[in-house]
């Protein structure tokens, strides 16, 4: 028995050790982790519009200012990746290019999005091989002759912060909404001459608490039935019907450049809600 007990004694303490020594190792946080857990996907979808914009903080005195300014359409990105994220799968599969707006991507950034680690995205985001080097001349894109350099996502490395990176995919991994849950879409064609057409916006929304929604939120602008303030010459009604893809990031985001604030909070039944309300012709006429 003697023995025994000499035997278990250092078994005992040696287990104490590794207890104590398991438990009092600190465990540092992944900087990854800590910068995600730190990002704002508000400010991400604010600068997935234009990241330029006064409301999305971005330096206004950056010297690239104007250049962002004059080639809008080769910084936003949603130009390349439209507003509901699906590129040329989805709504803007007609948007084809023009001197002043490169090619739309064939990716479906909503599905990567889904499918990627925050680390990969975010690397994907400040990769400099591959990418336009802000020192390119955009007055030569053309389309037709001229288009490889512009057609590439910019160097972002070049342009954004990490901190603004991160923000930006928070926002694509939590902030945008699958638009697939907001209304049906049938997509025919091919880009860039391909055609987009909605239906049943709202899906299994309810028109009424979209009403009370509107009236609380939108009416002193737009107006009871939507007519009061013009939307690229439609009534908000006509507008939502026929671009919903883009009316769901505006209402979330707000529209930049004006006294229009994002709702910053709204959910997607809340949304859901919005869209049935204003997918009633009665209510808000064309």
């Amino acid at each position: 028995m003697k023995s025994q007990r000499t035997f278990l004694v250092p078994v005992f303490v040696a287990l104490a050790l590794v207890g104590c020594s398991k438990d009092d190792t600190p465990v540092t946080p992944d900087p990854a982790d800590v910068a995600y857990t730190n990002a704002s996907s508000t400010k991400g979808g604010i600068m997935y519009d234009n990241f330029w914009a006064t409301e999305s903080g971005f330096n206004q005195a950056d010297p690239n200012l104007s250049k962002f300014s004059a080639y809008s359409d080769f910084f936003r990105c949603k130009q390349c990746h439209g507003w509901d994220l699906l590129g040329t799968t989805g709504s803007y599969n007609n948007r084809g290019p023009k001197t002043n707006r490169p090619n739309v991507s064939t990716l479906d950034l909503y599905q990567i999005a889904h499918s990627k680690s925050a680390k990969e995205l975010f690397d994907a985001m400040k990769k400099s091989t591959g990418r336009r080097d802000i020192s390119f001349d955009l007055a030569t894109y053309d389309p037709a002759s001229n288009a490889t350099e512009g057609d590439k996502m910019p160097n972002y490395a070049q342009i954004l912060t990490d901190a603004q990176m991160w923000d930006i995919v928070k926002f694509m991994r939590e902030g945008a909404f699958d638009v697939k849950q907001l209304y049906d879409a049938t997509y025919t064609g091919t880009y860039p001459t391909g055609k987009a057409t909605f239906a049943n916006l709202g899906r299994d929304g309810n028109a009424a608490t979209g009403k009370l929604f509107f009236a609380s939120k939108c009416v002193t602008c737009h107006g009871a039935d939507g007519k009061t303030f013009q939307v690229e010459n439609m009534s908000l009604g006509k507008f939502a019907r026929s671009k919903p893809n883009e009316v769901q990031h505006k209402v979330m985001y707000g529209q930049l450049g004006s006294i229009m604030i994002g709702q910053m909070t709204m959910t997607l039944s809340q949304m859901k809600d919005l869209y049935k309300a204003l997918a009633d012709t009665t209510a808000f006429p064309d």
